[in-house]
This record gives C-alpha cells, sequence and structure tokens, in this order.
C-alpha cells in the first residue's frame, strides 16, 4: 500500500459520529486557536509569591530534609528512598501555598491517582512483560489525564479498561512513530492499519505490533460497545487523524506557515484530552468536551514548551521553536499562563466536589512546571524575565536547577540498576511538583 499519512481510513469507512465530533473539533480547533492569539502575551500568570528570605529558607529545609538521606546505603532501595525524599520537599513546598481545604481535595485526588498509577504498573507488566519501563511511565503520564477528567467529572478515580488500553497505545504507537530505525513507508503503513482497526475493521494478523494494539482496542470495545457509544470512536479516529496530520508536518520537515502550526498543535493537543473524556465517561456534555479540548490544548503547548530544545535540534517546528529562533520565550511563555487562567477561569470553569481543588492542582503544577521550564532553560530567556518571574517559585531558579542535577543524578543510578522496578508512587506527585 502506498498512502499518505495524513489519511486515517477510507472515505466509506467513518463510523456513526464520525463527521459530527470531526465537525465539533473543528470548531474548537478554531475557538482555541483564536483565545490562543488573543490573551495577554505582556504579563505573566499572577500567582503565590515568595520574597527572597522565603526561598532561601525554603532551600535550607530542602537541603536539611536531603542531608537526612545521605546515610542511606548505595542499594537500590536507599538511592528510591532519597529519590523519593527530593520530589516529597519539593511537593510539600508547593502544598503549603494552597488554603487547607483545597489542600486536602488536592491530598485526596492524589492519593487515588496513586493507586490508580499502581493498578496500571501491574496491569501493564502483565499484559507485556518485555515492555520498558520508560514506556510505561510514558503510558502513565495518560493515565494521570483520565484520572484528572474522572476527577473533573465527579466520577471514581481508577484504572478503567478503555483508560488501560488507550494509555498502552501510547506506549506503542508514540515510540514505533518517534523510531529513527522506523521508515516513513512503515510509519504510513502502521498509520493506515491502525486508523482501520479503530474504525471497527479486523486488521490484527498484520503485524505482531498491529496484533497487540488490536487487542487494546478490543478492550475498549468490551467496555464501549461500538454502537451503544459510536463518539467514543469518532473521537480515537479524530486524535488518530490529527496524529498522522503532525506526522506528515515532521516527515516532510516542513516550515509551514504559522497558522498552520497553530493549528496542528490545537487540534493534536485538544483532540487528544477529548478522547480521554469520552474513554473515562463515554458520553460528554458540551461544556466537559470544552474543558477537555481546552485543558488538552494547554498541555500540548507546556509540552512544546518543555520539548523546546530537542525540537530546534530535531528540526521539529513548534509555535515555541519559531519563537526561540526569532529572539527569546518571553511573550509566548507569559501568553502560556495567560491561556491557561481563561481556560480554568472563563472559558470552561470546572464545576461539582473537586472542582476547587482540581482547579488549584491543575494552576500550581502548572505553573510549577513552567518555572522549572524558566530555571533549566534560562538561554532561551530574557535575564529580566527570568528575574521577574523568580518570585513566583518557592525556590530560586539556581536551587531548582541544583535539585534537578541531583535528581538526574540519582535518577540515573536507579536506572542503571538491572534489579529496579520503578513504583508509580515515585511520579505521582508530578503535578505538583517543579519538575517536567
Amino acid at each position: 500500500m502506498n498512502k499518505d499519512p495524513a489519511l486515517s481510513v477510507p472515505a466509506n469507512s467513518e463510523c456513526p459520529h464520525q463527521s459530527i465530533v470531526e465537525e465539533r473539533l473543528a470548531d474548537l480547533t478554531s475557538k482555541f486557536s483564536v483565545l490562543w492569539e488573543r490573551v495577554s502575551d505582556t504579563s505573566f500568570l499572577h500567582a503565590t509569591t515568595y520574597s527572597s528570605q522565603q526561598q532561601e529558607e525554603n532551600e535550607r529545609r530542602s537541603e536539611k530534609l536531603l542531608l537526612e538521606t545521605e546515610h542511606e546505603s548505595k542499594s537500590v532501595n536507599g538511592i528510591e528512598k532519597r529519590f523519593d525524599r527530593l520530589r516529597s520537599c519539593v511537593r510539600d513546598l508547593v502544598l503549603e501555598s494552597i488554603e487547607q481545604e483545597k489542600c486536602e481535595q488536592i491530598k485526596e485526588m492524589l492519593f487515588s491517582c496513586s493507586n490508580a498509577g499502581d493498578e496500571f504498573v501491574r496491569r501493564a507488566r502483565e499484559f507485556d512483560p518485555g515492555l520498558r519501563s520508560e514506556s510505561i511511565f510514558q503510558a502513565l503520564r495518560n493515565v494521570w489525564i483520565i484520572n484528572s477528567m474522572q476527577a473533573a467529572f465527579g466520577l471514581p478515580i481508577s484504572v478503567n479498561p478503555s483508560g488501560f488500553a488507550y494509555s498502552m497505545l501510547y506506549a506503542y504507537t508514540d515510540n514505533y512513530l518517534d523510531s529513527e530505525s522506523v521508515s516513513q513507508h512503515e510509519k504510513v503503513e502502521f498509520g493506515y492499519s491502525f486508523g482501520l482497526r479503530l474504525a471497527g475493521f479486523d486488521v490484527s494478523a498484520e503485524s505482531p505490533l498491529i496484533s497487540r494494539v488490536s487487542s487494546l482496542v478490543r478492550l475498549i470495545e468490551v467496555e464501549y460497545p461500538r454502537t451503544l457509544f459510536p463518539k467514543v470512536y469518532a473521537s480515537l479516529l479524530a486524535i488518530h487523524s490529527a496524529q498522522q496530520a503532525s506526522l506528515q508536518q515532521r516527515l516532510n520537515n516542513s516550515q509551514g506557515f504559522e497558522k498552520g502550526i497553530l493549528n496542528l498543535s490545537v487540534e493534536k493537543g485538544g483532540a487528544s484530552v477529548v478522547a480521554d473524556a469520552y474513554l473515562a465517561k463515554g458520553e460528554l456534555a458540551p461544556a466537559e468536551i470544552d474543558f477537555a479540548f481546552g485543558y488538552g490544548v494547554f498541555l500540548q503547548f507546556i509540552d512544546d514548551l518543555q520539548d523546546v530544545k530537542e525540537d530546534l535540534m530535531g528540526g521539529s517546528e513548534t509555535r515555541f521553536t519559531q519563537a526561540a529562533k526569532e529572539g527569546t520565550l518571553d511573550s509566548i511563555t507569559n501568553r502560556l499562563t495567560q491561556y491557561l487562567y481563561e481556560v480554568l477561569f472563563s472559558v470552561s470553569p470546572l464545576s461539582g466536589p473537586r472542582a476547587d481543588g482540581l482547579t488549584e492542582l491543575i494552576l500550581q503544577g502548572s505553573v510549577g512546571l513552567i518555572l522549572e521550564s524558566i530555571a533549566l532553560n534560562s538561554e532561551l530567556f530574557s535575564m529580566e524575565f527570568s528575574r521577574t518571574t523568580e518570585i513566583f517559585s518557592p525556590l530560586k531558579f539556581d536551587a531548582i536547577r541544583r535539585l534537578h542535577r541531583k535528581r538526574t543524578t540519582l535518577e540515573s543510578r536507579l536506572n542503571a540498576c538491572e534489579e529496579y522496578r520503578p513504583s508509580p508512587k515515585t511520579s505521582t506527585y508530578r503535578l505538583v511538583t517543579l519538575e517536567g
């Protein structure tokens, strides 16, 4: 076959409601692209500020906590204990800035996410004992997005069969499509076959990879029968189409136009979390679709910010690589924080018993990730911007860089140990820590 990778499936194989979902996503792509261009790029999001004295005191407390584990052995357990302590000391600094009632809600949600993470890792290793830990944790990130959708919609936080399957698909499809050892032709073939399977066709015997992917799609079909939940599959085909369009842009090394790159990023990020939301609930109200889409766009942009150096070296085009080539990332990072505020508080605010806690968790965690990106990529920002944004961090940027180096060293030592089997609890708090 010689198929264009931008094509998901043949025109006559569209699932019911696919055109309705695609039209809705197209409208949202336009809406949130306009929102991105409309929000201010002249000021950083108002957040909790810290005095220099508070930052220095926080650093002393963090160093003291880390020193308490210096005596630990060089065994895997000893290194992991120090690694956990490093993570928790930063997490606790962030949680301290949150009012008590919201903090308790956040702790409850994080505890439930931790248990869901444990369950996911166990099931992932049962499904594929040969799957590498890095791939499992890559998939686990999507589990937590589904968990956040469950929290937003007032559902129990858990690993439902469809959430497990869709998250595992990331571990197989993303790595395959990103692999330099896989030819463009093979990626095209895989994308076409995968699109057929998402549309309900049987392609399980074509290759070992497609066979495994097909079995994961089957888990979704059992929980959400196609005839009863057609929009679930329409949303999956929509994100597949967006990913294939993004792949086409990368494979062609197209420089593109700003608007084209913006729409691709908005469509891909938004459609991905809309699919997560459908897999969490099965059916969605219009406001729920809006929130999922807007939140997904933000996650895409924050990934682009965190990956800007890698994308620059690899030749991938995003709005952040464009900004870096033109000057600094000051303005676009301001825009990112203002966009987040609009999504959380104006465009599609959350409601329900967990709304306040989840909103605060997303806000504080996102600001933390942005601040870490500024600290670790200081050469891409002006000195003035770094200075003026540092006050929003519980630690000075120099301290963040030192903690990052320690974390990287400990993580490398852990990954070098053959007997190391990481627990998801070591990463559960990533949304409220200064790490990517």
